[in-house]
């Protein structure tokens, strides 16, 4: 059957994937098949073998394989101000663009959707960074894969994190000579087509580092947003970490603008087809030069998928 390896971003999901990959090509002779939208994905070719594919974002098809045994399902997840602080680096994004684009309402949607499917395993980040050896025997045993602890310690450090720099660092070089700031469309899809690492993937990986990377006002909005989220994962007791709002009114403007967001976003994956032909009778998908007569407008990326 595959294997879906679906976590958080920036919570180890390409870490469970690398494993996952790792043991399937191994003990199952399995393939991987990579990054892998729900809207394109069918369980059918992979039946009577083994295959392993990563994802983030929630869709019907990846619910239904998972409901009628054609697929397992791997998540991970992390202390949501961690995730919002390594976005921020990876991406290249303000935390108010990144709450612009709905992505905290995206991550919560997606946690309530995986953590829902029946069977899945859930390993935290937090648990996977401290222990990487015992995560790698949960996952073996998740797969029906019996390992001793010094296969397991193996597989741990060919994934370690100084591997997975080495790896990165290949990627980065391999692209040396490009525009590499933060607006460079192409710095989001250079990676390692076999470990799916992007070239800035990894980066210090300390729990708890939002504590000096977000502000006040910050907080104040992701007390709003994930406060219960936190407390029901045992990242807080309650939600008294975070500041008090010190403008309510642009808070709730900013939810809701995030949470449309992450409707539209949702959507769109959903119904590729009609979101491509929305976007060609809004002229959205046109150069700005064939309608203002400006020079060519370098495209805006979306939030990278890993």
């Amino acid at each position: 059957m595959d294997v879906i390896c679906c976590g958080m971003y920036r919570a180890c999901s390409t870490w469970q994937y690398e494993v996952v990959a790792h043991l399937i090509e191994w003990r199952r002779r399995g393939e991987r098949l990579g990054y892998r939208e729900g809207s394109g994905y069918d369980p059918a070719p992979g039946r009577g073998r083994f295959r392993v594919l990563k994802c983030h974002d929630q869709h019907p098809n990846f619910a239904r394989a998972v409901a009628e045994g054609d697929a397992l399902a791997v998540y991970s997840y992390r202390d949501l101000r961690d995730v919002v602080d390594s976005m921020r680096h990876k991406a290249g994004r303000s935390f108010d663009e990144l709450m612009a684009e709905g992505l905290v309402h995206r991550i919560l949607e997606n946690d309530r959707f995986w953590m829902a499917r029946p069977g899945v395993l859930a390993q935290r980040y937090e648990d996977l960074v401290a222990d990487p050896v015992a995560g790698v025997l949960e996952l073996g045993r998740f797969l029906g894969i019996d390992l001793s602890v010094a296969e397991a310690e193996e597989v741990a450090e060919a994934y370690s994190p100084e591997a997975n720099r080495r790896r990165a660092e290949a990627v980065r070089l391999a692209s040396a000579g490009r525009d590499d700031s933060p607006a460079d469309p192409s710095r989001a899809t250079r990676l390692d087509p076999e470990t799916l690492l992007h070239g800035n993937h990894l980066r210090s990986g300390r729990v708890g580092g939002w504590r000096e990377a977000l502000s006040p006002g910050e907080l104040a909005l992701l007390g709003l947003l994930g406060g219960d989220w936190l407390v029901r994962r045992g990242y807080e007791a309650d939600r008294s970490w975070a500041p008090p709002s010190s403008s309510p009114l642009r808070d709730a403007l900013a939810l809701a603008r995030s949470r449309w967001h992450c409707w539209v976003y949702f959507t769109a994956r959903r119904f590729p087809r009609l979101a491509r032909a929305s976007r060609r009778v809004l002229r959205l998908d046109r150069p700005l030069a064939e309608s203002s007569g400006s020079g060519p407008r370098r495209p805006r990326q979306g939030v990278p998928s890993t």
